[in-house]
């Protein structure tokens, strides 16, 4: 139907490409007309101040959510799952690594609760 119209198919291409082009212009000339040189973008700066254990909060959720994909390969796994298998996970890396776990376990214990008074 249209490649008839236009008498191949290089030119029933043609609306696309034209389309493609048209876009990418705009796309580039939005950029130039938003850019300065002069002045610094910072993505990462916040309005709102967060309180550092939720921040270490939101580290390890961004963790468990990269392992529940990378080691588990399953993305619907429920929490308690990912926990039990990222603390199994740890406990052969300690016993690989000749470090005592529940000493480790410890410690950080005590770090939490300083931290979360």
């Amino acid at each position: 139907m249209f490649v008839k119209e236009t008498g191949g198919p290089v030119d029933a291409m043609w609306p696309l490409v034209s389309w493609v082009a048209v876009l990418m212009g705009r796309q580039s000339n939005r950029k130039d007309t938003r850019m300065n040189t002069t002045t610094m973008y910072r993505a990462n700066v916040r309005k709102v101040k967060r309180h550092p254990n939720a921040i270490r909060a939101d580290r390890a959720a961004q963790a468990l959510a990269y392992y529940r994909i990378a080691a588990l390969r399953e993305p619907g796994a429920s929490v308690e799952t990912v926990l039990s298998g990222f603390l199994t996970d740890l406990r052969h890396y300690c016993e690989r690594m000749r470090q005592d776990l529940a000493a480790l376990e410890r410690v950080a214990q005590l770090n939490y609760l300083k931290e979360k008074n």
